[in-house]
């Protein structure tokens, strides 16, 4: 059984200045990993922008939907690439969109989204989102605060198989099974010729908050952070778990990696 405390979690303080000098991507969440109290503050964008003068490519993967990613893609300083809906769209600064995922959604019928949706709404007396109207490939529930690791696993029963229920810090998403963040950060960065092979052997770092972040942990073990709030999740990532760990909450946490970077003197520098 994995314990449910940090203990077993790095201080972001010992990720290794040799892997920091190699970093090109920083890849990140955005609710509660971007964010404090649900906006952007402006410490984000300013890290956004001096990562982007230090040559860092920043991407955002998000389950937000793709008309708010498209908006963030286009609007915030420093953002190269966004990636929404837990990695099944994804567009460039420009706004130029790429749909990620398609086969995995051609298995799925927006129908059967819809009524696995509506079958939680029922068990659980949950409301949409308010953003779920402008969804392409997902439907997406409020996360009531006491909704806990053991109502998570019964939504998994109660969506058709070809479904898959992710919990966000704040949302549940009903999408299709077997293409989340993963999948598609590492084609996302196969477009900038990044990722050639497993995400592991790419430069890039990610940092996330909770459960809809479990996949990019697992497949970045030694280059993933979690900020401090990551540990009110820890027991529905099980082992996949970030591999260090920010002393400051949401935003702040994201600042508090984006500097360690910066205070590194990059491989190209030396």
């Amino acid at each position: 059984m994995v314990s449910p405390n940090a203990d077993d979690i790095l201080p972001l303080a010992c990720m290794p200045d040799a892997f920091l000098r190699t970093v090109r991507v920083v890849a990140a969440d955005i609710d509660d990993t971007i964010t404090l109290g649900g906006k952007i503050p402006a410490e984000t964008p300013t890290a956004f922008a001096a990562l982007e003068a230090r040559g860092v490519l920043v991407v955002l993967v998000t389950g937000r939907p793709a008309g708010w990613v498209q908006a963030l893609a286009n609007y915030l300083p420093g953002v190269a690439l966004a990636i929404g809906e837990n990695g099944m769209v994804m567009f460039e600064a420009s706004g130029a969109r790429r749909d990620l995922g398609v086969e995995a959604r051609a298995t799925v019928a927006p129908a059967i989204l819809e009524q696995g949706a509506e079958r939680l709404r029922v068990r659980f007396g949950l409301n949409s989102t308010g953003d779920d109207a402008f969804r392409l490939f997902e439907r997406t529930l409020e996360r009531p605060a006491d909704f806990g690791q053991d109502a998570v696993v019964e939504c998994q029963t109660l969506v058709d198989p070809s479904c898959e229920v992710l919990a966000s810090s704040i949302h549940l998403h009903v999408r299709p099974r077997g293409w989340g963040k993963a999948e598609g950060l590492r084609a996302a960065l196969a477009t900038r010729d990044l990722c050639p092979g497993k995400l592991a052997d790419a430069p890039v770092v990610f940092i996330g908050d909770s459960a809809n972040d479990r996949s990019l942990f697992g497949a970045l073990p030694d280059a993933s952070v979690g900020v401090r709030n990551v540990t009110r999740f820890l027991s529905e990532l099980g082992g996949d778990r970030p591999r260090y760990i920010t002393d400051g909450e949401g935003a702040a946490g994201f600042v508090e990696l984006a500097g360690r970077i910066l205070a590194v003197p990059s491989a190209a520098a030396r």
